[in-house]
């Protein structure tokens, strides 16, 4: 590990200083119901459970008013009356594919929070009746004798489960009809995630606030959006305090991370305009750094920022479908692992705010200490 100078790194106007993550002081109720939705994302499997293939990511959303699912159009516009009709309150939703369009598998996941079991029930009985009104066959699915499914044609099948004031809802799709590959699939899927979801329990809304914005100072540690707005995402929908499992949604080898998790002993994620992993100690962080950095097919590593010999940096052949980033680098500092991220600009192959958002990245690392 080579010894970095902290005066002398290029920050730019980002501060080296730590900053505290606290909650809009003009919040409303909806914001109040994301912080419930983004901790259960904590609950939501990962496609690549189901199935290995599909491990490319299409979109992680948290919802907060019965709009959301079709505000960022992940679900049918026929069934807004089930949402709006019974309330939906906050859900989370996660999708992947196997990126290959001529041969398409996919797992769409939502698990919604609504008022009531009775609520959770009925919304998912509309759904069924909606999805009903065209031709399409309805079965059972063993073990799970409230699920209501359909498929059109065994290409692809959804299925909607409620469990207390939950409703689980998840689609599965191959490449070609096929009845029994599609049934197990999503047989497969409603095993593993209504496992998942036997500890998840709703948090009244009015104790949503009580509970630790800032989990160990893990986002104080993060670097903050810039005030100039020149960050490569618009919003900070994503910005909260993170389970391994539910932090997993939003990389991009699922599988592989999940195991360098484990093995490098990560236990909480913070993320903000930069990201803040920790791990269990400085050999775990920089095998979750190399991990990080992994090259895919087309991506390329870049030289890291000057100063921070230890930093590694990559171009991404494809944006981040979240972030819409395409630079990246990864930092480490102790048992913390540091990610920030830009976008090209055009005709310039590095960004030169990304170094400056490593550097200061590092530094707010180093003085959290």
């Amino acid at each position: 590990m080579t010894v970095t100078d902290i005066a002398k790194l290029e920050v730019g106007a980002y501060s080296p200083e730590t900053t505290a993550y606290r909650f809009d002081d003009y919040a409303k109720p909806a914001d109040v119901r994301r912080l419930e939705s983004k901790r259960m994302l904590n609950y939501v499997i990962s496609p690549t459970e189901v199935d290995p293939e599909i491990s490319e990511l299409v979109g992680v959303y948290t919802f907060a008013t019965a709009d959301d699912p079709f505000t960022v159009q992940v679900m049918p516009e026929t069934y807004r009356p089930a949402m709006a009709d019974n309330k939906l309150l906050a859900g989370a939703y996660v999708a992947r594919t196997n990126g290959s369009p001529r041969s398409l598998k996919k797992m769409l996941l939502f698990v919604l929070r609504f008022p009531t079991e009775q609520a959770a029930q009925r919304a998912s009985e509309q759904m069924h009746e909606i999805a009903r009104q065209e031709p399409t066959n309805v079965f059972p699915i063993d073990g799970h004798s409230t699920a209501l499914a359909s498929s059109k044609n065994w290409s692809a099948g959804m299925a909607t489960v409620p469990k207390g004031p939950f409703l689980l809802i998840a689609n599965y799709g191959v490449p070609e009809p096929n009845e029994p590959q599609m049934k197990a699939g999503l047989k497969k899927a409603l095993d593993l995630q209504l496992a998942e979801m036997t500890d998840l329990q709703p948090t009244p809304f009015e104790d949503v606030l009580d509970r630790p914005m800032d989990q160990d100072g893990i986002m104080r540690r993060a670097l903050p959006k810039a005030e100039d707005y020149s960050d490569p995402f618009s919003t900070d929908l994503d910005f909260s305090v993170y389970q391994p499992a539910g932090h997993l949604h939003y990389e991009r080898r699922p599988a592989l991370l999940a195991q360098v998790y484990a093995d490098s002993g990560v236990d909480l994620i913070g993320r903000r305009a930069g990201i803040v992993y920790r791990a269990r100690d400085l050999p775990g962080a920089f095998r979750l750094q190399n991990a990080l950095v992994g090259l895919g097919k087309n991506d390329r590593e870049i030289s890291p920022p000057p100063g921070l010999a230890d930093a590694r940096c990559i171009q991404q052949y494809e944006p981040d479908p979240v972030r819409n980033y395409d630079l990246l680098c990864a930092v480490v500092r102790g048992r913390y692992v540091g990610v920030v991220v830009a976008k090209s600009k055009l005709g310039a192959a590095v960004d030169p705010a990304l170094y400056e958002r490593a550097s200061a990245q590092y530094a707010v690392l180093a003085n959290s200490e």
